[in-house]
């Protein structure tokens, strides 16, 4: 009996031990869509900066070949401290630690004068990055706010990891500020023996499992790319989709796919002005002193009152209230 209630202590205790937490998810810059450009292509990244993409994110990863990763590194470099990005925020991916290539991406990167926004890598190396950056940064990080971090989920260990993972990260915010997580879908399949099936689906769970850890979290969970990008109307309800089940945005590969991503993302016009009336309704009813109330044949609380107020929230973000 006393074995057993030691294991039920020791499990309450996990289950109730407050976890790490970044405030609300509605504080951050917006995320709707992340568009990868390659790291080595002058050209493809003034381009990105002048599309109005919330993000844009040089990749010195998948999208360069390995005979090129210095050029990248160097351009990438280049562009950080010469180049407006207008609106857009500037992220940057490194490559996997494993590759041998993380650690001159980070000194590339974080050397010049000016710093990206955020980074982006996987959630297996978390702890390298950090320490590394934060040897790296060294008295920077007394007088200027850390990089974003965007982290990456690309692995079936790293899926069943995630809460761990937050909650190392959200412990040394002074290093890197973690707010986001991507779902890699295709490196995810691969990792467990399995082939992508576009159309189906098969990777429901992970994007359901991110965007529980990440919201809980208080974290902007991103939605897995499209590959197949000129084909419009499956991008438009695959990000649809992202976002009915919580995603905050979507990564994207080309762009034609900024536009109907960022609008999937965005509440609309109709959205924006039932939400309003719903919390002038609501807000009338408590002054009368109602609680519950009906409004356009739906029963109507404070959970939904809130609802409707992160939806305010954001649109204003995104320039639309």
């Amino acid at each position: 009996m006393s074995k057993a209630l030691g294991a039920l202590q020791q499990l309450r205790g996990l289950v109730t031990a407050a976890s790490p937490s970044r405030g609300s998810v509605l504080e951050l810059p917006p995320r709707r869509a992340l568009l990868y450009v390659p790291g080595d292509s002058e050209k493809k990244i003034g381009k990105a900066a002048e599309l109005g993409v919330d993000v844009v994110c040089l990749d010195l990863e998948d999208a360069v070949a390995q005979g090129r990763k210095d050029a990248a590194r160097e351009t990438a470099a280049k562009a950080l401290a010469e180049l407006s990005f207008g609106r857009s925020e500037r992220a940057v991916r490194v490559n996997a630690v494993q590759s041998g290539h993380c650690e001159e991406d980070l000194e590339a990167v974080l050397s010049g004068a000016t710093l990206p926004d955020a980074l982006v890598d996987t959630v297996e190396h978390v702890r390298f990055l950090f320490d590394r950056v934060k040897g790296l940064l060294g008295p920077r990080l007394q007088g200027e706010a850390p990089p974003a971090l965007i982290t990456m989920c690309e692995s079936g260990m790293g899926l069943l990891n995630l809460r761990q993972v937050f909650e190392a990260c959200l412990a040394r915010t002074n290093v890197l500020r973690l707010e986001a997580c991507i779902l890699g879908a295709d490196d995810l399949q691969a990792s467990l023996g399995l082939k992508r099936q576009q159309g189906t689906d098969d990777t429901l769970f992970a994007r359901r499992w991110v965007v529980l850890h990440a919201r809980a979290f208080g974290l902007q969970p991103i939605d897995q790319v499209y590959i197949d990008y000129k084909n419009s109307h499956g991008l438009q309800a695959e990000a649809l989709e992202g976002r009915s089940i919580g995603m905050a945005g979507k990564q994207v590969i080309h762009p034609s796919q900024i536009a109907p991503v960022q609008d999937a993302f965005s509440p609309d016009p109709h959205e924006v002005e039932e939400a309003r009336q719903l919390m002038q309704a609501f807000e009338e009813h408590q002054m009368q002193g109602k609680g519950a109330f009906t409004f356009r044949d739906r029963m109507i609380d404070q959970p939904t009152y809130l609802q409707a107020r992160n939806l305010l929230q954001f649109a204003a973000r995104v320039g639309q209230v």
